[in-house]
Formats: structure tokens, C-alpha cells, sequence
């Protein structure tokens, strides 16, 4: 009978740390959208494989979980660890995956975190990426992270924000008096 990876305590981070790496390996975890990569990132506990399995659930593709190896703006899954993700209460789960990814977008991931409703221009220093922080655990999360890509892809315009623009609007207008 063979065993699983998950009956093993950290048997995940020693094969990482054995197999040769080409690039810099990031604890982090790594989805595409038509061809779109997310990087996510954060502390344990911040939610990254939480995130990315609503990622894939809603129709990113997987590309690797808790380790990644980034060779300037490509991702991909440690050698080890290919098509596996963490679900918590569950444990180790065999998926598809991507073999890498060109990242467009990184994501911090922050527990309880305020997050700017008009953030200024963030470029991730070592992709060059559009950067935002979000909390994984807030509802919207996924759908925040498909807009910025859609933004990014060009199906959408953002006006300001991460990007660096500064639109201005026009208030809303006043509403008349009834005489």
C-alpha cells in the first residue's frame, strides 16, 4: 500500500528543498486565466491555498501550490509538489496543472488587512506586474482578481488605481426637488 504525501508531516517542503531549482523559489502559489498568470503571496495562514482553490473552482487553471519557482516573469509549480494543492479539511488533492505561467498579476494576501478602495500605481519589483492586496477569506476576492485580469487583457478599462491613472468624475448628480 502506498502512502499519500499528506500522511507525511512536511515531506512537501524537503522534496522542494531537494530538487534543483532553476530560478528563485517563492512560497507562494501560482493559477492562470486564459493564459494569465496570479501569482499569490503572504504569510501561513493567509489564505493562498484557500484563495486558489476558489480560483480554480470558478475556471483558473492550477499551476502550483506553496512553492513556486519564478525565472523572471514565469511561474511554475516546484517539481515536487506538480498539480497538488492543500485543502484544508480535506488534505493533499491530485489536479491538472499548468507547467507555468507569464505572470501579469501578483496578489499579497493579508488577513484582516485594510485594503485601499483607490490604490496608487503598485508594480511588483520582481515580475513587473500590476500588485494587489486583498484579504483571500473576503467574498469577493475572486471576482476582484478576474477584474484586474479582464483590466489588464484589455475587455475592460480601469481608470485609476493600481495602473496609475487618475481619472476624475464628475459627482453624482443632485436630485431635483418635486415643487
Amino acid at each position: 500500500m502506498s502512502r499519500s504525501i499528506s500522511h507525511i508531516p512536511e515531506t512537501a517542503h524537503r522534496l522542494c528543498a531537494k530538487a534543483p531549482i532553476m530560478g528563485r523559489s517563492l512560497h507562494a502559489s501560482c493559477a492562470s486565466w486564459e493564459g494569465l498568470g496570479v501569482l499569490l503571496t503572504g504569510a501561513s495562514g493567509s489564505g493562498k491555498s484557500s484563495l486558489l482553490l476558489r480560483l480554480v473552482e470558478s475556471g483558473f487553471a492550477l499551476v502550483g501550490d506553496d512553492q513556486i519557482v519564478l525565472q523572471q516573469t514565469i511561474a511554475r509549480p516546484a517539481p515536487a509538489l506538480a498539480g497538488m494543492i492543500e485543502v484544508r479539511g480535506l488534505g493533499i488533492v491530485q489536479m491538472p496543472y499548468l507547467p507555468e505561467a507569464a505572470i501579469v498579476l501578483r496578489v499579497e494576501l493579508g488577513r484582516n488587512t485594510p485594503i485601499q478602495r483607490l490604490p496608487e500605481k503598485t508594480i511588483d519589483p520582481l515580475t513587473g506586474a500590476w500588485s494587489l492586496t486583498l484579504d483571500a477569506f473576503h467574498a469577493d476576492a475572486v471576482a476582484v482578481i478576474r477584474t484586474a485580469l479582464r483590466c489588464i487583457r484589455g475587455d475592460l478599462t480601469l481608470l485609476c488605481g493600481v495602473n496609475g491613472g487618475m481619472a476624475t468624475a464628475n459627482p453624482l448628480p443632485k436630485k431635483h426637488e418635486e415643487s
